[in-house]
């Protein structure tokens, strides 16, 4: 009898548990997605996208997803957006080696980097560029001043 009551007693208290966190929700809404913006200034998306890209000073990306909390199921698609700064001479290569033509109407969103690093532009865009660097991306726009590239890119 009384490991009958200790089973029944785990039994409601695991029944317990699971529907409390089956009901349970956070404070923001449970339909929609938390953004998460994690700021890295490492190599990864210049050995892994840009391969035309030999040379450059630095590099300082966003890496964007979706959080979706418990209910997240497989694989997390990442968006890219960010600012390759050019050594001169890669600079000078790359100009030349790509027909570049203006673009007018730049825009850029950042979540945790200053857009002030951009620059004023004016800047222009190579759709061979992006041929030759993202084969395997969605690319919202590449953009080039003549110094650096601005990005915004995410995976398909």
């Amino acid at each position: 009898m009384k490991k009958m009551s200790v089973s029944i007693l785990i039994v409601g208290l695991s029944t317990a548990c699971m529907l409390m966190s089956a009901c349970g929700r956070s404070e923001r809404n449970a339909d929609q997605p938390e953004e998460v913006v994690d700021l890295f200034n490492d190599a990864y998306v210049m050995e892994n996208y840009m391969n035309a890209v030999q040379d450059y000073d630095h590099v300082i990306n966003e890496q964007v997803y979706f959080d979706w909390g418990k209910r997240s199921m497989g694989p997390t698609e990442y968006r890219y957006r960010g600012i390759v700064y050019l050594t001169d001479e890669e600079a000078k290569r790359l100009w030349n080696e790509y027909e570049w033509e203006q673009v007018d109407d730049a825009e850029f969103e950042f979540g945790k980097m200053e857009t002030d690093f951009t620059g004023e532009g004016p800047w222009y865009s190579s759709q061979e560029f992006i041929n030759d660097n993202y084969s395997t991306v969605n690319v919202k726009y590449t953009v080039f001043d003549g110094e650096k590239l601005v990005f915004d890119f995410s995976q398909i």
